[in-house]
């Protein structure tokens, strides 16, 4: 049941959903008589081609906000005065451009100038480290997704879930596609599969929000789309491919002298044994022992069953058998991106209705197969835009995806929604007991698939030249499937040596203890996990922006996010309770958010200032236990959420205080600094978990009363322009990370309860500095090459173990390793585009072939 405090009742009707990113940018400038100097009011400053505009106040200044990014010329006339056109001035997100212009008194009736705006280098309203890079700029970088984008970037690196800004985990970033979340609310991860031939932009912030953005507190990528164009269609096709072949260096891992082979297939050895002084000493030294085919034969004759006899040839061609999948690679690597927009037909006449719809697949294989042999991921993406009217406009965006990959998890946990696709994450699957059989088993963790689909609605309406308000409806739902595989036929058809029959082994899964003749795991373990879970999320948004006067901004809004956590996960063992385990929870939290922001905007001062309000709620009841409750075990907990109390659970508010200063030092430097408090709700997991294994006894419970997890963040930079063609910027950044998630184990006397349960545990302490030289224009080279230099302390507060026995406790006590110190691993990144002029070479037929020309990246 829902249930709400009164302070959020009182908020609900004038607030929406905490992510409701800007979408949007603003011109302003001033206008002065070019023989005087004298700032001119009144002068019309138009958008050519657009209904936007405004006219110059006494101080000659004008102001235009609420413009898509893009590239617009700007129209500046006065009676007296000729006509002024500025061509390509750049706007871009959550970003100020100046244009600032001397027109002078008309000498020729109709009299008009046009000149081509010069951007500025150094972008003296942006206080943070911020990268807005345009769909040209994509086009130049050897990428074929916007996660790639992201990963060439100061401070960000690929992880196993996700990306990972300036050391935080990848739930701390949060991805927002034309204003609208891509996070999973149930991991908090974002999913990155967005078609590169759908981006206008994207703006990547590693730091320093503006209040607006809440549950939020290392990285925001906010990618806006194209709307499609309302007179003509436009067309897009990218194709990347990469033809099917290894993934490292060296032998094949499946070729007979391979280091999981060697031992059993050297003719040299595997008859009569590693130690029959047929390798060196150092040889011997690199592969485990092996007695040989004919001591396994010889076993195979002292039982009484004559069935089992093998030579030691046949004991080798049986190998073989068990071990006859090949798992090389042999299937490419692939990229397709679609895009196609223009005018909707029939509809184009009415408010100029268009489109823009892509399609975006990515195949990449694994190292080597697993249960599936690669990840596979595809998103198609609609997006519908309407002019209501000259001061309204209606949009819809749809995303639908699907993700096939394999689930991984432990032999303690459940599957929680994540899937493999790290390649290093899988490699390191060989370094365990169970490395050589991983290759073989087809089984090993299951198979999943993930089905997305976003949709969402925003309204944006002009009140005036200087204000407007922005509406927005957004429902998102994940569905996942984790399941069991095909069973093995156990069907012994298959005479491998002369009257000796086997299965089809290691093929299908087989949920029971089963080895193979080396003694290599081909049943049991694997194909556990099943994850029937599905959650939505809807959230209802609205903010209002005024340009109260020129020197001030004001942005206030606040959101509503309600989510429907129905999870079922677990493992399945047909051979083993011990390995029988659910998890399960159905919940309906929500969280409350309001801002107020203000961006104040002097010569040589800009400040954003602002204030953000969280109010969470878990909504649900938790079970009121003792930390060594009888309840919690074998044989009680089978029962325990009908004989434990139940308690309701805390609402909290938070205030986070945000702010961000530019200090322009002269027209080609700056100096900026930022300070804020950012928060994020844990995992749902840490949350609302209840895991138990098959007879009762729980193993994880969570805790619906922790705070949110918080991250205090400082960061100083300098930004220089150099040669008016190239930016450097250095940022020195430091983050206090505390009230983070963490497991507390606790273990009874008599060890009937065994247990983890979250708490807000974790802290962390991160500083580094980055370094990026950034040339975006010229004729024969652009590019950038960036340094990150980063060092991160974790560790937990208080105890992460508790045993009632204090034997065991001081026991623990003396070896508990509470601090993690891993080493600096600063990095590089740099992407060089080489290309000739516009213009450049000879005419042939009219046609230029070396105009423009990428010989390379």
């Amino acid at each position: 049941m829902l249930r709400m405090s009164k302070w959020t009742l009182f908020l609900l009707p004038v607030l929406a959903f905490g992510l409701f990113a800007g979408t949007t940018g603003k011109l302003t400038g001033v206008v002065t008589d070019a023989e005087t100097g004298d700032p001119l009011p009144g002068v019309n400053v138009v958008i050519e081609g657009t209904s936007y505009g405004a006219i110059t106040n006494l101080e000659g200044r004008y102001t235009i906000i609420n413009l898509q990014p893009g590239t617009y010329d700007l129209r500046f006339s006065m009676i007296g005065y000729a006509t002024f056109r500025v061509r390509q001035v750049k706007v871009e997100i959550d970003r100020t451009t100046e244009t600032n212009q001397a027109i002078k008194s008309q000498t020729i009736e109709g009299e008009s100038v046009v000149v081509v705006a010069q951007r500025p280098v150094v972008k003296r309203d942006i206080s943070s480290s911020q990268v807005n890079i345009e769909a040209k700029s994509v086009e130049t970088m050897p990428v074929q997704t916007v996660r790639q984008v992201l990963v060439l970037q100061a401070g960000i690196q690929q992880g196993s879930e996700g990306i990972l800004v300036r050391g935080g985990s990848a739930n701390q970033t949060v991805m927002m596609l034309d204003g609208l979340s891509l996070n999973d609310e149930r991991s908090n991860i974002p999913y990155a599969a967005i078609s590169v031939s759908a981006v206008k932009e994207i703006q990547i912030q590693t730091g320093g929000f503006n209040a607006e953005y809440g549950n939020v507190r290392s990285g925001l990528v906010n990618v806006i789309t194209k709307e499609g164009d309302a007179r003509r269609y436009n067309f897009a096709a990218t194709l990347n491919y990469s033809p099917a072949s290894a993934k490292h260096f060296g032998t094949s891992l499946y070729d007979p002298m391979s280091f999981f082979n060697r031992v059993y297939m050297d003719p040299a050895v595997c008859y009569t044994g590693t130690d029959n002084g047929a390798w060196d000493d150092y040889t011997r030294s690199q592969y485990p022992n092996f007695d040989g085919w004919q001591a396994v034969a010889d076993k195979t004759l002292q039982n009484a069953d004559p069935s089992d006899d093998l030579t030691a040839e046949g004991a080798k061609r049986l190998y073989e058998w068990q071990h006859r999948r090949q798992g090389d690679i042999k299937k490419p690597d692939y990229v397709v991106d679609l895009g196609f927009g223009g005018p909707v037909p029939l509809l184009s006449k009415f408010g100029g209705t268009r489109f823009f719809i892509s399609h975006f697949r990515e195949q990449e294989m694994f190292i080597f197969p697993l249960s599936r042999d690669g990840y596979d991921e595809n998103y198609t993406q609609l997006k519908l835009t309407t002019d209501l009217s000259r001061n309204m406009k209606l949009m819809y965006t749809g995303l639908y995806g699907e993700v096939y990959s394999a689930s991984p998890y432990n032999w303690t946990t459940t599957p929680t929604g994540r899937v493999l696709r790290d390649q290093s994450e899988i490699a390191d699957l060989l370094n365990s007991t169970d490395g050589g059989a991983i290759l073989y088993v087809p089984g090993y963790y299951s198979p999943s698939a993930i089905y997305r689909q976003v949709h969402g609605l925003k309204l944006t309406h002009m009140l005036s030249p200087k204000t407007f308000y922005e509406v927005s409806l957004e429902y998102q739902n994940n569905r996942n499937n984790t399941y069991e595989m095909t069973l093995r036929d156990t069907s012994k058809v298959y005479e491998v040596v002369k009257g000796y029959y086997v299965d089809e082994m290691p093929y299908g899964y087989w949920g029971y203890g089963t080895n193979s003749i080396n003694g290599d795991r081909m049943g049991g373990w694997m194909n556990l996990g099943r994850d029937k879970s599905v959650n939505s999320t809807t959230s209802f948004n609205a903010n209002l922006t005024s340009q109260v006067t020129s020197r001030h901004q004001i942005k206030t809004g606040a959101q509503v996010v309600y989510n429907d956590y129905d999870v079922n996960s677990g493992t399945v063992s047909p051979s083993n309770n011990f390995w029988n385990r659910s998890m399960t929870y159905n919940v309906f939290p929500f969280r409350v958010g309001a801002f107020l922001q203000d961006k104040i905007e002097y010569e040589g001062f800009v400040a954003n200032i602002g204030v953000r309000m969280d109010h969470t709620n878990p909504n649900t009841k938790y079970m009121d236990v003792e930390a060594y409750d009888i309840n919690l075990g074998a044989g009680y907990g089978q029962e325990i959420t009908s004989t434990v109390e139940k308690v309701a659970t805390t609402a909290r508010t938070y205030w986070s205080p945000r702010l961000g200063i530019s200090h322009p030092i002269t027209n080609n430097s700056k100096l900026y600094f930022n300070y804020g408090h950012f928060r994020s709700e844990p995992y749902s997991s840490y949350r609302f978990r209840l895991q138990q294994e098959s007879n009762g006894l729980v193993t994880y419970l969570g805790n619906p009363n922790m705070e949110m997890e918080k991250t205090v963040s400082y960061e100083l930079g300098y930004s220089q322009s150099l040669f008016n063609t190239m930016l450097l910027n250095v940022a020195a950044h430091y983050k206090d990370v505390s009230n983070q998630a963490g497991w507390v184990y606790y273990h009874n006397f008599k060890g009937t309860v065994d247990y983890y349960k979250a708490s807000n545990n974790n802290y962390a302490d991160i500083r580094g500095f980055e370094v990026t030289l950034n040339k975006q224009s010229g004729d024969w080279i652009t590019g950038f090459v960036n340094y990150t230099y980063e060092v991160s302390t974790t560790g937990y507060f208080g105890l992460i173990r508790n045993y009632e026995n204090p034997n065991q406790q001081r026991a623990y006590l003396r070896e508990n390793l509470y601090q993690e110190r891993p080493h600096p691993r600063p990095y590089a990144r740099a992407n060089v585009d080489l290309h000739t002029p516009k213009g450049f070479g000879p005419a042939v037929a009219g046609f230029r072939p070396l105009d423009q020309c990428q010989p390379a990246r």
